[in-house]
This record gives structure tokens, sequence and C-alpha cells, in this order.
């Protein structure tokens, strides 16, 4: 028979906040976390109460952490030493954070242990991101300095529009379509793919150890395309895995 951790823990639905910021930051960790733009200010949540996040403001400061608890998603069943773990959507907390559209936001610094990310249709002077175990999906950010460093878990970015920044990937490929760079983005990844489509850059250089860089349909053993100015420029280098521009 399997037993649930949650008998006694209750769900909760409701806004943590309506109150305006300039700064962001988020600690959780194991929260489901989406950013996206809106009407006016809120933040949400919908899961465990014991998981609910403390809601810390300070000046135009916005912070959210999760409180530690001992207690983990899911139910299990045990006999002996045999045990088995089911973890539902049910069990998993999720924060819907919403900015006024065409609102510039200075700062967001988000840490996740484990979750997955959203973030759609907003604009940052500096984004600073890192997961140990999750996904990030990011469509229509504009952003001037982009910071991306994610253990287990890929990245995949469309209509991003960013000045300079980079991406650091451990084991999970990379996605960059419909997109523009200005100045500069380096993407490193250890085991996984990089993936551009569509990208406006002016110069692109590609190396992998194990792997092949392909661009446009051609193979090379290092690949570049683009000459040496002082236009933008995209570096992307892979352990394990190949590099491919569309």
């Amino acid at each position: 028979m399997f037993s649930s951790k949650n008998d006694r823990i209750e769900k909760v639905d409701k806004i943590l906040t309506n109150e305006a910021f300039e700064e962001l930051q988020v600690d959780f960790a194991d929260i489901n976390l989406a950013i996206e733009s809106g009407d006016h200010f809120e933040v949400h949540y919908h899961g465990p109460e014991d998981k609910q996040p403390v809601v810390i403001q300070n000046e135009q400061q916005l912070r959210l952490k999760q409180p530690e608890t001992d207690r983990k998603n899911g139910k299990f069943w045990q006999k002996g030493l045999f045990k088995i773990e089911v973890v539902t959507s049910s069990d998993v907390g999720k924060v819907k954070i919403t900015v006024p559209k065409d609102h510039q936001l200075r700062e967001a610094y988000i840490g996740l242990a484990s979750g997955d990310t959203r973030i759609q249709d907003v604009n940052l002077d500096e984004l600073e991101f890192s997961s140990a175990s999750g996904d990030l999906k990011i469509d229509r950010l504009k952003v001037a300095k982009l910071s991306l460093s994610i253990v287990s878990g890929d990245a995949k970015l469309d209509q991003l529009k960013v000045d300079s920044g980079n991406a650091d990937l451990t084991s999970g490929s990379f996605l960059l379509k419909n997109s523009q760079i200005t100045k500069s983005l380096a993407v490193t990844t250890v085991s996984g793919d990089n993936l551009i489509e569509n990208v406006e850059v002016d110069q692109c250089d590609l190396t992998t150890l194990s792997g092949d860089n392909t661009i446009f349909g051609g193979k090379a053993t290092h690949a570049q395309i683009g000459k040496e100015t002082n236009g933008s420029h995209l570096k992307m280098s892979a352990v394990s895995g190949d590099n491919i521009v569309k």
C-alpha cells in the first residue's frame, strides 16, 4: 500500500504579494517557477502549504525564499529495505510572477536546486540564473546582461535579444533560435548539443572535443563564419556533443 507524505499537508492557492519591485531574488529548492508579463505586479503560489515561499520586500527588492523542510515530494511504498517513491504534479509547488508589460526590471537573480523555469515576454537589465536540476525555457526576453548556469537540464531560448552574456551547461542541450546578439555570447556544454537557428550575429566560432561542428549543413573540425569585425560574436564549445548552426 502506498502512503502519502502529504496526508496532513494542506494545498494552498493564493496571491503572496501585489507590491511593485525593481529587483528580484528567488531561492527555491523544488518549486517550479514562471515569470511573465501582464497588466500588474503579482506573485501567485499554488502547492503544499509547508513549501509556500517566504516573501521579503525591502524598498525596491523582492525576495522569495522556500522554507526549509525535511519532507520530500510524493508518495511512498515501503516494505523492509525496499522503498518506492512516486511524485505527482500535485506534490510540486508552482510560483507565477507577473510583471507589467513593457516594465523593465533592473536585476533578477534566480537559484533553483530542482524545478523547471519559464520566462516569457519580460525586459531585464541583468539576469543571473542557476539550476542544479531542471529545464529552462525562455520566450521573448530582452536582456542586457545574461548569465546561465545549469548542471542537469536543457535550455531552450526563443526570441531572445541579448547584449552580452554566457551560458554554461554540464549535462544538457542548448537551443537558441529567432534571436539577436548585439555584442557577445559564449555557450559551453560538457555533455549535450548546441543548436543555433535563425540568429542575428556577425561572427560565430564553434569548437568541440568529441562531436561535430555543422554550419548550414557543412561540417568541419573547427568551424567559423563571419569576419574579424567589431560586430557581435557567438562562441560555442562542447566537450561531448555537436555544435549546429542553421
